[in-house]
């Protein structure tokens, strides 16, 4: 019985310090910001949250999360949109979190994914194709959306991996 304890314990102890270790140092009132499976049915793995009208059932354990982000830019100029209220995120992610996105969407046609703010699911596609969502950087579209768009920024700033190297670094 004493065994059992002992190893239960220190499974739960490598658990707890992994996930601290791969948090980083973000601070605990950072948002959420990150990419994560949608699945068509809530399952133990996932928790509920609205889009639109519709519920949809988001992965708890993100592909990508805002420690990973190393930098995020909002283009809304008119050029490259459609429309005038439309919007573009750029992101940059470290180099794990960039293949962990790679591997997730690469032979994975018809999985959907969801960008997230927190709660708010800020784009939900279909990916299609074999190929995987490219390392380097992403962008995520939105039609409509250039005011939840240009509140990611400044909603990270401090969060993001840069910012948490550097103030570890003093």
């Amino acid at each position: 019985m004493t065994f059992y304890f002992a190893k239960r314990l220190a499974l739960m102890c490598l658990v707890t310090l992994g996930t601290v270790a791969g948090a980083g140092a973000v601070a605990a009132n950072c948002p959420q910001v990150g990419f994560t499976v949608v699945e068509p049915h809530a399952t133990s793995d996932t928790r509920a949250v609205k889009w639109g009208n519709k519920t949809i059932f988001v992965h708890k354990v993100p592909i990508t999360t805002t420690s990973d982000i190393t930098d995020v830019k909002v283009v809304s100029d008119g050029a490259l949109l459609d429309g005038p209220d439309d919007a573009l995120i750029q992101l940059k992610f470290t180099p794990t979190a960039d293949q962990r996105l790679h591997a997730a969407t690469t032979n994975h046609s018809g999985m959907r994914i969801a960008f997230m703010f927190g709660d708010l699911v800020i784009n939900d596609v279909v990916w299609q194709g074999p190929y995987g969502m490219d390392t380097g950087g992403v962008q995520v579209s939105l039609n409509r959306g250039r005011q939840k768009a240009k509140a990611i920024p400044k909603a990270v700033k401090g969060c993001t991996v840069d910012a948490a190297s550097t103030e570890n670094a003093h």
